[in-house]
């Protein structure tokens, strides 16, 4: 009885490790560089330092944001042996970070810049993939907007949408889909796109409908 219990206990615990190590590949793991396209509807929220509102009171403000949400592509990895293969990307968990100026004079946390001269500083962005086989993570850093990166896009929408790059604006990829050609990130906000006396937000809210595209 004692051998068959002893025998069982190994069992299990081998069992256990070969889970752990399965799951490993799938979240968590950072397997090599892949290549492809990708497409992924987030969600999530963020917060703008200092926040803002209808008078604004800083020519710069930082931006943070964290979403996820799941995903669909054609994308490919090298494995082990070095071969190109398949690869099932089945979610994305997004954090950007950085911050926006406003274009000219004038304060960049005031309504009236957000919604039309806001332009991007620097705002990077990483996404750790989901996947089988695990792939690297994606570093896209945007940069050098030359106009306003908010925009309702949809015209009869009330709320305002940012949008990644900015136009005209720079952007540089890392890690997987590298070099990106042209990376979206599209936040679709819970911020009213008019101006009022209560106009106001630190805390924001990434709706479903956000979504975010490579290369």
């Amino acid at each position: 009885m004692k051998r068959k219990l002893v025998a069982i206990t190994a069992i299990a615990v081998m069992s256990a490790t070969l889970i752990t190590v399965a799951n490993a590949d799938v979240a968590g793991a950072v397997g090599p560089p892949a290549s492809g396209t990708i497409g992924c509807k987030i969600s999530g929220g963020g917060a703008f330092s200092p926040g803002l509102n209808n008078v604004g009171s800083s020519t710069a403000v930082k931006i943070n944001f964290k979403a996820a949400g799941n995903c669909s592509g054609n994308v490919t990895a090298p494995n082990s042996a070095g071969l190109i293969g398949p690869v099932t990307v089945t979610s994305v968990n997004i954090t950007g970070s950085g911050y926006f100026v406003k274009a000219g004079a004038g304060f960049a946390n005031k309504c009236s810049a957000f919604q039309a001269s806001d332009k991007v500083g620097v705002i990077n962005v990483t996404y750790n993939w989901v996947s089988v086989p695990a792939i690297a993570p994606t570093v896209v850093k945007f940069s050098a907007g030359t106009a306003s990166f908010v925009s309702p896009i949809i015209p009869l929408s009330l709320f305002d949408k940012i949008k990644l790059p900015g136009p005209l604006g720079l952007k540089v990829t890392t890690g997987s889909f590298a070099p990106a050609v042209a990376p979206v990130v599209v936040l679709d906000t819970n911020i009213l796109k008019t101006c009022s006396g209560a106009w106001a937000y630190t805390p924001f809210t990434v709706k479903p409908g956000s979504y975010i595209n490579l290369p």
